[in-house]
């Protein structure tokens, strides 16, 4: 079928044809995260590829080339449906004077599929997106049905919670609510010591999502007080609880199972069966302290002891010497100026 550049496209028909992708839907590779990234420095290309929705983002490397990043993508189920669609990415991407195709689909890590993506030349490198590993969570049916689901602890939570008084609160898209959202978030951000982006592009994402009715900002309320908050998206079946925040001292236990809860009744609504908690430790480290997501593993892992771990990140080197240079400091270096010196910073 070939390769087809649709520029710029219809935001509703794009997504359409990510849906109907053969892989898992993704909030990442919709024309809304397009365009926050684009706000952010990089440049977005739309490709259908053998009839598969592609979203690109390409962003300069001073003195290298060209980076094409595939977030979450190519949305494929298996991995001999990848190697035509890379090949021919791979081509478009090299005549444009890149010298990196990164992709990123949500293929399970197996002995199998890792073999046959370093048959096709992929390198597997560092998380990108948080939910490389992450728990999935079963929210098809009835919200009684979800609540019978979920494990005894939580739904106890959920009970207690709306018992003693937690109010939840689906928020309208307005700069109140994003300013709201954005102090509990950055409260969580010193906390932890991480870096993160900066309000421009962080309250972005949310306003874009919100404004385009693909996401909703939620909270959790005792006495008039915000306890919590999510931010969460529906894209095809499956939803995503992108980013969250709460306040240090939690006046009630059962807020944060109560707010994820009414999420999964709301994305349920909107059509998900899968709810993405996006992010935890990778299976093997789900008992390490040390790891940077172990906490929210804990949380997260409250609702399905099972983790999910994707291939993630693979590179495709397209100039080999470039490459080299790229990963010995160009990365770095390049994050280090794109973030104005902030640690923890990350070029994509």
């Amino acid at each position: 079928m070939g390769l087809i550049e649709s520029r710029p496209p219809n935001a509703a028909e794009w997504n359409a044809q990510v849906v109907r992708a053969p892989g898992p839907s993704s909030m990442f590779q919709t024309f809304e995260f397009a365009q926050v990234k684009a706000r952010a420095g990089w440049s977005p290309r739309y490709l259908v590829v053998d009839g598969v929705a592609v979203t690109v983002h390409t962003r300069q490397a001073p003195g290298l080339g060209s980076v094409w990043y595939v977030p979450k993508g190519p949305s494929v189920a298996e991995p001999a449906q990848l190697e035509p669609l890379l090949a021919q990415l791979a081509d478009l991407a090299r005549d444009a004077g890149a010298f990196l195709l990164k992709v990123e689909p949500e293929l399970l890590e197996n002995p199998e599929n890792l073999a046959a993506l370093e048959s096709m030349g992929l390198v597997r490198a560092g998380r990108v997106q948080t939910n490389a590993s992450t728990v999935l969570v079963d929210v098809s049916g009835t919200p009684e049905e979800l609540l019978s689901r979920l494990p005894g602890k939580v739904r106890n939570q959920v009970r207690r919670a709306h018992k003693d008084g937690i109010e939840v609160e689906q928020a309208e898209a307005t700069e109140e609510s994003y300013d709201r959202m954005w102090r509990l978030w950055t409260e969580v951000v010193e906390d932890r010591g991480v870096f993160t982006r900066d309000r421009d592009y962080q309250v972005g994402l949310w306003r874009t999502f919100c404004e385009s009715g693909l996401g909703q900002l939620f909270f959790t309320r005792f006495e008039g007080q915000d306890v919590a908050g999510a931010f969460v998206t529906v894209v095809g079946d499956v939803a995503c609880y992108k980013d969250g925040a709460s306040v240090r001292d939690r006046p009630v236990r059962g807020a944060s199972q109560l707010l994820q809860y009414e999420a999964m009744v709301w994305a349920q609504g909107r059509g998900a069966n899968v709810y993405d908690l996006c992010g935890t430790p990778h299976s093997s480290r789900v008992a390490d302290p040390e790891d940077p997501f172990h906490g929210i593993g804990v949380f997260k892992r409250g609702f399905n002891k099972e983790v999910t771990d994707w291939v993630g990140a693979l590179d495709l080197p397209l100039r080999p010497r470039r490459y080299q240079m790229w990963n010995r400091f160009g990365h770095r270096v390049l994050a280090k100026v794109l973030a104005r010196g902030r640690s923890g910073a990350t070029f994509f």
